[in-house]
């Protein structure tokens, strides 16, 4: 074996490796429903049809391309009368063999099989939309009697726990060393521990006869817990590459694309009623005793046969029009389905990190109120806590513990999600059924879908745990306490727009930014509580222009500050348009006193 050969054997080794370490994290009884769901869905069973039946409506458009052959048969009895003639009753019979071959009809047999053959990948994809969204309840189910099994044993033993203190407090109060009010609070905490148990139960009840309804078969009596951490498959590092490789990869996308091609096509079958069609015939009859000719006849021909429609009533136009609409419809929907694929790998792909992260928490809040509640139970026997201190200990606990339970599973979940988003959770949990044909098998003659022109990425942008609490400032408790401080009166400047602004103009002027510096060197120092930078415009021009223009001009002032040492926290920018004159319109000069922007500053100063 040459080293070429070693290489591709190691790769290929380490490949399997670790497709194998990721199948371990997946209970097998999970991988089983799932398997299930994906083969066995009435759903998905009626998308697998739906994709063969188009397949076949495919095939009967393209046997537009080939000759057709009839044969006609007849025989019979007949008795024969004219003016001329007496024939009498004779038989007869006559066979006809006729091929016809199309050899032109507008492109409308090309266009047809090419909008079938789009209509077919749109099934497929539909098909593999199915196939994932049964792949995720499958999960889900799975997840949910898991949690909910949990969650049961975790209420029943809340409810031991109030028990045995009921118990306790009931024996302490018998003995007179308790009190009776005790025993009643006792009674209602455990009646509470009961309505929880009996929540959990109900619960459980439903997730396992939805299981029933997605797997098609009753969860059995053990179900391995999902292991710890859970890791579903390889999850994107990016929300980047989460957008580019799931729009990609996305079924319903897919499907919404295929769509529009096939309405595209259907415009150009439209046309073909445009065009005259011409087909080749052949024929050969033999005929005896037929017409009232006595004896055998025999007829061969072959022809061209031209068929032109010159008038419809404007149904051919109609026809166009309306598969012009139905494009437009399909792009929509394609818009649509970018949308909702978009905000579904968005949401689920936060959840995953933002659960990822929470569990950490609510493990050490766990463990935290697990050990206060067991520290409290030492000291309530001791009589150093209190009845309610250790009922309130008791169900932080369960609430903690229920907490925890619920994430672990939501978090394997989003997974599930994200994936089933991506298009890529059958082939992760390896379930994809034997029979599903590829994409170009199944008739895909396109690149894959580029996100950036077709549905372009946005991210939203939300800031993180570590980041806000970077950015929080936790104030000091003062030792002694020392007045708020109290806003000053505020400074109103009022600054000429015109020795700002250029007319008609939003830019700062070279002598413009030198009237803010003096205004920069006046506040500086000061305790700013806030600075109001408000925009008015003349009334020349429309109302709407005039306050955007106003708007404009406080933003200018605004970032001036801003970038010459103001906090941005500090600074408002607002745009009153014509609204507040301080002279009147009709004059040039009060125009020029009305264009203006007047900066509000508001210091704060101590309290005296």
């Amino acid at each position: 074996m040459n080293s070429k050969d070693k290489k591709f054997s190691l790769l290929a080794l380490a490949v399997l490796l670790t497709l194998g370490a990721q199948a371990q994290t997946l209970p097998d009884p999970m991988v089983q429903a799932v398997r299930k769901a994906v083969t066995t869905n009435p759903e998905v069973q009626a998308r697998w049809n739906g994709f063969k039946a188009a397949g076949n409506e495919r095939d009967v458009a393209r046997g537009g391309y080939f000759p057709k052959i009839d044969l006609t048969a007849t025989t019979g009895r007949e008795e024969r009368d004219t003016p001329l003639n007496d024939y009498g009753t004779y038989n007869f019979n006559a066979a006809q063999l006729t091929l016809n071959q199309m050899l032109f009809d507008g492109m409308f047999t090309a266009n047809e099989t090419k909008r079938l053959g789009y209509a077919k990948l749109t099934r497929y994809y539909e098909l593999l939309e199915a196939s994932e969204t049964a792949a995720l309840e499958a999960v889900r189910a799975y997840a949910d009697v898991v949690r909910y099994r949990e969650l049961v044993d975790a209420a029943t033993q809340n409810y031991v726990e109030h028990k045995q203190t009921t118990q306790q407090v009931e024996e302490r109060a018998n003995a007179g060393v308790g009190r009776r009010v005790d025993v009643e609070q006792a009674n209602g905490r455990l009646a509470l521990a009961e309505s929880n148990l009996l929540v959990e139960l109900t619960n459980l009840h439903d997730v396992s006869a939805r299981y029933l309804r997605v797997v098609g078969e009753k969860p059995p009596a053990s179900l391995p817990a999902l292991p710890e951490p859970f890791k579903l498959g390889t999850m994107p590092d990016s929300t980047t590459a989460l957008m580019r490789d799931g729009l990609q990869g996305s079924p319903t996308l897919n499907a919404a694309v295929e769509n529009v091609r096939a309405y595209k096509t259907a415009i150009e079958s439209s046309k073909a009623a445009y065009f005259p069609r011409l087909d080749l015939r052949a024929y050969a009859s033999n005929d005896n005793n037929t017409g009232g000719i006595s004896g055998g006849t025999r007829v061969n021909g072959i022809e061209l046969v031209l068929n032109y429609n010159l008038f419809r009533g404007g149904a051919d136009k109609a026809r166009e029009r309306q598969a012009v609409d139905q494009r437009e419809q399909a792009r929509d929907l394609q818009e649509k389905a970018c949308r909702d694929v978009r905000q579904t790998l968005s949401i689920a792909y936060s959840d995953v990190r933002s659960l990822n992260e929470q569990q950490k928490y609510m493990d050490q809040h766990r463990l935290a109120t697990e050990k206060s509640r067991e520290a409290y139970r030492q000291q309530f026997d001791i009589g150093q806590r209190t009845l309610l201190d250790l009922l309130d200990s008791q169900n932080e606990y369960f609430e903690a513990t229920r907490s925890y339970i619920n994430s672990r599973h939501n978090q394997a979940t989003a997974q599930a999600r994200t994936l089933a988003g991506m298009g890529q959770l059958v082939s992760t949990v390896g379930v994809k059924r034997e029979d599903l044909p590829s994409a170009q098998d199944a008739g895909q003659d396109r690149a894959g879908i580029d996100p950036g022109e077709l549905c372009p990425i946005e991210e939203t942008l939300v800031d993180t745990m570590d980041k806000i609490k970077a950015q929080t400032v936790i104030p000091q408790r003062a030792r002694a306490a020392t007045p708020a401080p109290q806003a000053a009166a505020p400074t109103k400047v009022s600054l000429a727009a015109d020795a700002l602004f250029d007319f008609d103009k939003s830019v700062l002027k070279v002598g413009g930014a030198a009237k803010l510096d003096e205004l920069v060197a006046k506040i500086k120092g000061m305790q700013l509580d806030v600075v109001i930078a408000t925009g008015h415009t003349d009334s020349v021009g429309s109302d709407a222009y005039n306050q955007r223009l106003s708007v404009a001009r406080a933003e200018a002032v605004k970032a001036y500050l801003v970038s010459h040492g103001v906090d941005v926290k500090r600074v408002r920018a607002v745009g009153k348009g014509e609204t507040e004159p301080v002279a009147d319109n009709a004059t040039a000069a009060g125009r020029a006193k009305n264009r203006r922007v007047d900066v509000s500053v508001q210091s704060l100063v101590p309290a005296k």
